[in-house]
């Protein structure tokens, strides 16, 4: 599938059904960087829907066809995300989203193999994205 200009993805964002309930949402991302990223090498960041921050503990990473929390993603060393791939972010939240239009947001950040990291610090890192993208999105 062909990735999409924005950081965010138009294709793939809608709720997420099990057994006849909706029981969150989706939808896709992809990377900023011209390489895969390792996932111990990924921090994901803050996501916000309509202005509302998800709990972290709400959020599973869908890389290379396996799920991840993000927790678990730190010490994941055996899973790349290319840069031709989108990620898909599930946010497990009874009811999902309304139809109607969402702002949906999401940052995260990359330790890159040739350049200092700024890890688990409140400061800002120089690479990765750790300024907020926002994309409108609609739900049908």
């Amino acid at each position: 599938t062909m990735l999409e200009r924005e950081i965010i993805q138009l294709r793939g964002f809608r709720n997420l059904k099990q057994d006849g309930e909706i029981v969150g949402f989706q939808f896709r991302i992809r990377l900023n960087y011209y390489r895969g990223v390792w996932l111990s090498m990924l921090r994901p960041g803050i996501v916000t829907v309509d202005g509302e921050t998800i709990d972290p503990k709400d959020i599973t990473w869908e890389i290379g066809g396996r799920s991840f929390t993000q927790e678990e993603m730190k010490t994941c060393s055996d899973t790349q995300w290319a840069n031709s791939e989108a990620a898909t972010i599930k946010v497990w939240r009874k009811g999902g989203l309304p139809q109607g239009y969402h702002d949906v947001n999401a940052m995260y950040r990359y330790i890159m193999s040739y350049a200092p990291p700024f890890v688990d610090t409140a400061e800002v890192s120089p690479f990765g994205l750790d300024t907020p993208n926002t994309r409108r999105m609609l739900i049908v």
